[in-house]
Formats: structure tokens, sequence, C-alpha cells
């Protein structure tokens, strides 16, 4: 009997030691994603803080803000967040609100769905001042795309931060347009990846999943003799 003994037991404390290398896996796991997770530096904001995010965003839905500030137009807040904020939007918040330092954190309603007219917790983003700014100088302006008439070409020119960026010598409006998209890509997701570690996935995904020749894609030209 003591044959078939030994083995048994050799079984069970291998079996005991897997198991518990299996423990010790699961809970280095837990452990990374913890990790992680604590890169982003949450914060439950005080009511008065609340109460001020709420103030501002109902200001942005109001008529005098909308007239001096016609990007606005339209803009309306989910009447969850309006009539039962302490119940909807302050709970959004504890759930959603971080900081990155340095930063200014604003609640964005155009990221998640470009163009999109309502503050609403399936739309909406914590995001930092700088993103925020991106995007709304996101659609080509009167002074990124220029034509020279003596060389008939076209040049764009990108201010980002400190620097400028641009091309020149381009043949065609469409072209200058293209590459327009392309540089405002690249600063995107530069700036996407240096702030990976320190904004939550849901944001980081939004910003690298952002297609910004499709945002400009009303200002391509059917007829290059229009310009």
């Amino acid at each position: 009997m003591s044959g078939f003994v030994r083995p048994q037991k050799q079984l069970l404390r291998k079996g005991a030691i897997m198991a518990l290398i299996k423990i010790i896996n699961i809970a280095f796991s837990l452990v990374r994603i913890a990790l992680v997770k604590n890169m982003v530096n949450y914060k439950i904001l005080s009511n008065k803080e609340k109460h001020n995010r709420f103030s501002n965003m109902e200001y942005r839905c109001g008529k005098a803000y909308q007239e001096e500030n016609p990007r606005y137009e339209g803009t309306f807040m989910w009447e969850g967040w309006l009539k039962y904020k302490t119940k909807t939007l302050f709970v959004w918040l504890d759930n959603n609100y971080y900081e990155v330092d340095g930063e200014q954190m604003d609640i964005d309603k155009d990221i998640l769905q470009y163009g999109n007219k309502q503050y609403h917790p399936d739309l909406c983003l914590i995001v930092p001042h700088s993103i925020n700014t991106f995007f709304e100088n996101i659609e080509v302006g009167k002074t990124n795309i220029t034509y020279n008439s003596k060389t008939e070409k076209y040049s764009v020119k990108i201010t980002d931060g400190k620097k400028n960026i641009g091309a020149t010598d381009i043949d065609s409006y469409n072209e200058a347009l293209d590459i327009y998209c392309d540089i405002k890509q690249g600063i995107l997701v530069n700036k996407a990846k240096a702030l990976k570690d320190r904004i939550p996935e849901k944001v980081y995904m939004a910003l690298m999943n952002t297609d910004v020749k499709a945002i400009n894609s009303k200002y391509y030209l059917a007829n290059e003799s229009e310009v």
C-alpha cells in the first residue's frame, strides 16, 4: 500500500504548488492592473467644485454665451444632468474625474462624437485643457492654407504650441488640405502618446481613433478652379 500512497501525496503536493502559483500569478496581474490604474490621478471633487462644473456647462448652454460663441450654438444639457445633477452628474464626476499635472481639466462633448451638441454621460469625457483646445482648432482655418498667385502654389502653416509646422510649393488646394490633415493627425497622435499613462484608456482610445481628415472632409473642393 505504501508504494501507492507516496505518488498520491506527491500529486497532491504538486497540485497545491500549481494552485499556489496560479494564485500568485493572479495576484501579480491584479497588482499590475492596479499600478496602471493608479498612474491616472483620479480625484473626488468637493460639492462646491461639482456645482461649479455644472454651472459652467449650464452657462455654455445659455443664449447669451452662444451668441458670443457661435461654435456652441444649439448646445444643451441632458435632462438627467440638468434636473437631477446630484444623483447623475455628480456621480459621473466621481467615477470619471482625474487630473494631469500642469493642466486644467475640462468636460469635453466633442471628442467621442465630433460635432455633438449635447452634454451627456455617454458623450462626454474629462480631458486636459490642451486637448480640448486642440479639438477647438482641429478644422482648417483661413490662415492654415494660403495661395501665392505669383508662384501659383499653396502653403500650409500650423502652430503647435510655440512651434510652426508647414509645407510649401504645393500644387493644389486639396493636396494642401491633405498635408494639413496629416500634420494635425500626427500632432494629435503625439499628444495622445505623451499622455497615455496619465489619462484613462477610454480617453486615449478616443484620441487615437479621431480621423482628422474625416472631420475636414467638408472643406475639400470638388473643382480646384474654385480657388
